[in-house]
């Protein structure tokens, strides 16, 4: 018999490599690495050639080449063949790269969002500058508001706005038309929408929110039971500061049913865009009445009649200041929140 000091047994060699032994079973089975011999016995000895085949089998594997490929390799191996092999592998684990850090960078985005729900400020009115924002966007016909018909259109929105992104790393809300949301009807979206993200996304884009000035609004709970304290209490800072809607309202979800099975829980957002109301008309018509009479008791009456009209004029000066500085936005004070 060969001297055993030049042969491996089967599991000798799979030891060195740190694999089972029945994996050089299954590559005997399979015609991907045969014995140097076998003996009477039925054990396998595997030589130097073996030990070589073994390496290059382990190392494409872990490259996830297919087994049929790698078999067509070993009978056909070359430096072109491997130069490809190689090529192929790079533009896969480049793919993979970029697929991982979009997925690490939505992990991250997703964990801090949650993190920062600790401490939001609910229900509390702000008042804020808006850059524009790049969305994707569904109509949802009249027709087919409310109900499974609108999941339907959902779910066709929810996979053409991710058809070229790895992961869903972006919030998906829905819109409430400004006639039905400040009409109090609560009850129907016009639209879905999907932010899409900074250019250069892959997310698909097909609508640019402008941007403004917008009030928002976090609420605790289900959007639909609690609609309505969002719409006074934004419609009450809108009359205070002489506002304006000037567009539909946004709505995303911060907690939805991805965290929480009680929508208790749920947080929403709500935002829309706003407009200045023209300033109050200040009555002038007392004024000119006074300065006409001032003019007319010192060319009459004399100077000591001119002198209390202008403490006349002094004193309604002043309440038309006051009156006047009623109407100054809070958020021009420094005042944010409602």
């Amino acid at each position: 018999m060969t001297d055993k000091k030049e042969y491996y047994t089967a599991g000798e060699l799979a030891k060195l490599f740190g694999i089972p032994k029945q994996t050089m079973f299954y590559y005997d089975k399979l015609g991907l690495l045969t014995p140097e011999f076998v003996a009477e016995n039925g054990y396998r000895y595997y030589a130097m050639p073996q030990y070589l085949t073994l390496e290059i089998i382990l190392f494409l594997r872990k490259l996830d080449i297919s087994v049929p490929h790698i078999k067509e390799f070993l009978e056909h191996r070359s430096r072109d063949e491997i130069l490809n092999i190689l090529k192929e592998r790079e533009v896969l684990c480049r793919k993979t790269l970029a697929e991982t850090t979009e997925l690490l960078a939505a992990i991250s985005s997703y964990r801090k969002t949650l993190e920062c729900t600790q401490h939001l400020p609910l229900d509390r009115v702000l008042l804020q500058c808006y850059p524009e924002s790049r969305m994707y966007m569904t109509p949802i016909p009249k027709v087919h508001r409310g109900g499974f018909d609108a999941i339907a259109i959902r779910a066709r929105h929810v996979h053409e706005a991710f058809a070229h992104s790895f992961c869903k790393d972006q919030p998906t809300g829905w819109v409430i038309s400004e006639e039905d949301f400040f009409s109090k009807n609560f009850k129907h979206s016009s639209a879905i929408v999907t932010q899409s993200g900074e250019e250069g996304s892959r997310l698909a884009c097909n609508y640019i929110r402008p941007s403004g000035l917008y009030l928002s609004i976090l609420t605790k709970g289900a959007y639909f039971l609690h609609a309505e304290e969002a719409y006074e209490k934004l419609s009450a800072f809108m009359e205070i500061n002489r506002l304006a809607p000037d567009g539909d309202v946004f709505l995303f979800p911060i907690i939805s049913y991805w965290a929480t099975k009680n929508p208790d829980e749920y947080i929403n957002s709500l935002s829309v865009k706003v407009k200045d109301l023209p300033p109050p008309e200040i009555e002038i018509t007392r004024y000119a009445i006074i300065i006409k009479s001032l003019y007319r008791a010192v060319s009459i009456e004399g100077l000591y009649y001119g002198l209390i009209l202008w403490s006349h004029i002094m004193t309604y000066g002043s309440l038309l200041h006051k009156k006047a500085e009623k109407h100054v936005l809070p958020w021009r004070r420094g005042l944010l929140i409602l």
